[in-house]
C-alpha cells in the first residue's frame, strides 16, 4: 500500500496536559483492542497543541517530611542537600520545614542541590524568618540557576527593618553582583510571615528571569513583579537550585533563622497561545487554528474504545486512543481528540448508526493515528460536526441516514492507497464526504480538500438523498469536487449549492459540480478561486 501524499505541518490552535486514566463515567464501556493487520507507510500526528504539550518535567521536590540534625538530608527528588557556611548544627529539618540559623551579623549560610542541573527551571518555595531583623536587613536568597558557588541567578528578598521587602533579580559572577530588576514590596517582611516565592530562570543567551513574592494567605499575583533578561557568559549553563540567608553587618538581634518549606522545581510549561475566536460561520475559511481542541484544554488519556450507552452523556477533554461508538441520544463530544488505533476491520473514529442515537462533536480533532485503509472519520447519521479538525482517514464523513450537519470544520488530507484491501486491492475511493442515503443535511462554512475521488459524493447506494444544502464552503479536490450519481433511484430532490468557493486541483479541469441532466441543482454565487464562475457540468 502506498499513500498519495505525506502531510505537512499546519498552524495550530490549542494546548494541554495528557494523563493516563482508568475508570470513566457511567455509560462508557472500554472494549478490547485487536492486533494490527495494517502496516502504515508513514505516521500521522495530532495537530492540536493539546495533544502534544507535555507536563513540566520535575527538577526537584522536597516537602521536608523528615527530622534531620546537622543538615537538610536528602530531597524527595533532587539528591542530597549540601550546606555551606556556619556549622553543621545550624542546619535542621523538622515538621515540614528546613531551617538555617545565621548566628552572627555579617554571616551567610546556604544549602543547595548540586546534582540538579537545568537551564529551564520554575522554582517555587515558602520562605520565612523566625523574627524581624533589628538594626539592619536580612537577605533570603532563592537561586534558580546555581552554576557554581560564585555563578548564579537569584531572587533576593531583602527583609528590611521597617517590615518591607526589597525583591531583586540578581546575577552573581565571581565577585560581581548585578541587580537586574528590583521592587519594594510593602508590609511583607513582618516577623513570622510566610511568603510564597516563585522564580523562573529559563533559556540561554539570553536567559529570561521572572519572579513574584506574595503572602501564603493571599492568591498568587497574575503578573510577574520582576522580569529581566541577561547574557552573562558564565551563567549560560545548566545549574541547580539553592537557598541562602545573610544577616547584614548592622543587625543587632542575631541569630536569625531562615526557614524554607514546600520546595518544587520543574521545567517551565510551554507558552500556549490564546484560543482563536472564530467569526460567524461562513465568514472565514477554517483551518487548524480555528478547529480542534482549544488552547488551554487539559486532556485525559483513555486507552481503548468507548461505547456510549447513556443518553445526554457529555465527553469533555478526553484523548481517546481508540474508536467511539454512540448508542444513545443527545450525546456531546467536545474539546477532545479521537485518535483511533490499528485495525483490519472497516470502521470509523466515531460511529452513530441507529435511529435512537445522536451525537454532536464540537471543538475536537479526529484522525487515524495508525494510518490504514479501514478507517473513516464519522459514519452513520443523526450527527453534527462543529469546528472539527478531521484528517488522515479514507472518507471524512460517510453518511447513510437523516439529519447531518457539518459546519465550520476542516476536512483535509484523506488517506489514499493505490492498492487498497478494502477495495479488493484496487485504488481507494476516498471522498471527503460520501452521502449514500438520507434527508436534511447541511454542509456550511467548511474547508474541505484533499480527497482523491470526490470532495462531496452523492451516491444513493443505500436509498434516496434529498434536501441537502452546501453553502459558504471552501471546496477542492477529487475528479469533480461535488459529484451527484443517481444510481437508478431517480433525480435528487432539494439540492442547493450556493456561495461556495472552489479550488483548482480537480483532476477534471473546471469541474466543480457534476450532476445528471435529470437532477436540478439550485446554484448561485459559486466561483473558483481565480474568479471564474463554477457552474454545473452535466453528466450521465
Amino acid at each position: 500500500m502506498s499513500s498519495a501524499r505525506l502531510h505537512t505541518s499546519a498552524p495550530v490552535r490549542r494546548a494541554a496536559l495528557a494523563v493516563l486514566t482508568g475508570a470513566l463515567s457511567v455509560g462508557l464501556v472500554s472494549l478490547a483492542v485487536p492486533a494490527s493487520a495494517t502496516t502504515p507507510d508513514y505516521t500521522s500526528s495530532a495537530q492540536s497543541l493539546a495533544a502534544t504539550t507535555t507536563a513540566p518535567k520535575t527538577v526537584a521536590v522536597d516537602a521536608f517530611g523528615r527530622t534531620v540534625q546537622g543538615g537538610w538530608g536528602t530531597a524527595t527528588t533532587g539528591g542530597a542537600w549540601a550546606a555551606a557556611g556556619g556549622d553543621a548544627t545550624d542546619y535542621t529539618v523538622a515538621n515540614g520545614t528546613a531551617s538555617m540559623a545565621v548566628r552572627k551579623a555579617g554571616w551567610q549560610l546556604s544549602s543547595s542541590l548540586p546534582t540538579v542541573k537545568s537551564t529551564d527551571t520554575d522554582l517555587r518555595a515558602v520562605v520565612s524568618l523566625d523574627k524581624a531583623p533589628v538594626g539592619g536587613a536580612v537577605d533570603a536568597d532563592v537561586t534558580g540557576r546555581n552554576v557554581s558557588a560564585t555563578a548564579a541567578y537569584r531572587l533576593r528578598a531583602k527583609v528590611l527593618a521597617d517590615g518591607n521587602i526589597r525583591a531583586s533579580l540578581i546575577s552573581v559572577n565571581g565577585s560581581t553582583v548585578t541587580t537586574l530588576s528590583s521592587q519594594t514590596l510593602m508590609g511583607l517582611g513582618t516577623a513570622g510571615k510566610q511568603l510564597n516565592v516563585r522564580l523562573v530562570v529559563t533559556g540561554t543567551a539570553p536567559t529570561t528571569l521572572k519572579a513574584k513574592v506574595w503572602s501564603t494567605t493571599a492568591t498568587e499575583p497574575a503578573d510577574w513583579q520582576l522580569t529581566a533578561t541577561d547574557s552573562t557568559a558564565a551563567l549560560q549553563a545548566p545549574g541547580g537550585i539553592a537557598f541562602a540567608g545573610y544577616t547584614g553587618s548592622s543587625v543587632t538581634n542575631a541569630p536569625i533563622t531562615v526557614r524554607v518549606a514546600d520546595v518544587r522545581a520543574t521545567s517551565t510549561e510551554a507558552s500556549v497561545p490564546a484560543p482563536v475566536a472564530p467569526g460567524a460561520v461562513g465568514t472565514y475559511v477554517p483551518d487548524a487554528t480555528t478547529t480542534g481542541v482549544p488552547n488551554g484544554t487539559k486532556l485525559t488519556v483513555h486507552n481503548g474504545d468507548l461505547t456510549i450507552t447513556t443518553p445526554n452523556t457529555v465527553i469533555d477533554g478526553l484523548d481517546v486512543r481508540g474508536f467511539v461508538k454512540v448508542a444513545a441520544s443527545n450525546v456531546t463530544i467536545k474539546n477532545s481528540i479521537i485518535r483511533g488505533r490499528a485495525t483490519s476491520t472497516q470502521t470509523a473514529l466515531v460511529t452513530s448508526a441507529s435511529s435512537t442515537a445522536s451525537v454532536t462533536v464540537v471543538d475536537s480533532e479526529l484522525y487515524n493515528s495508525v494510518p490504514g485503509p479501514w478507517v473513516d472519520g464519522v459514519r452513520g447519521y443523526n450527527f453534527t460536526l462543529k469546528r472539527v479538525n478531521l484528517h488522515d482517514v479514507i472518507d471524512m464523513a460517510h453518511i447513510y441516514g437523516d439529519n447531518v450537519t457539518i459546519e465550520a470544520s476542516y476536512l483535509h488530507d484523506n488517506l489514499h492507497y493505490e492498492v487498497d484491501p478494502a477495495q479488493n486491492n484496487t485504488p481507494s475511493h476516498d471522498d471527503s464526504i460520501q452521502i449514500q442515503k438520507g434527508n436534511n443535511m447541511r454542509i456550511v462554512g467548511n474547508n474541505i480538500s484533499g480527497a482523491f475521488n470526490t470532495g462531496i459524493q452523492f451516491t444513493q447506494d443505500q436509498g434516496t438523498v434529498s434536501n441537502v444544502t452546501i453553502d459558504k464552503n471552501m471546496l477542492d479536490g477529487g475528479g469533480c469536487t461535488v459529484n451527484l450519481a443517481e444510481k437508478g433511484k431517480g433525480p435528487f430532490q432539494g439540492i442547493t449549492v450556493k456561495d461556495n468557493k472552489f479550488g483548482r486541483t480537480t483532476k477534471n479541469y473546471n469541474c466543480a459540480i457534476i450532476s445528471p441532466t435529470t437532477t436540478v441543482v439550485t446554484t448561485s454565487n459559486n466561483y473558483f478561486t481565480d474568479g471564474v464562475v463554477a457552474s454545473v457540468r452535466k453528466g450521465s
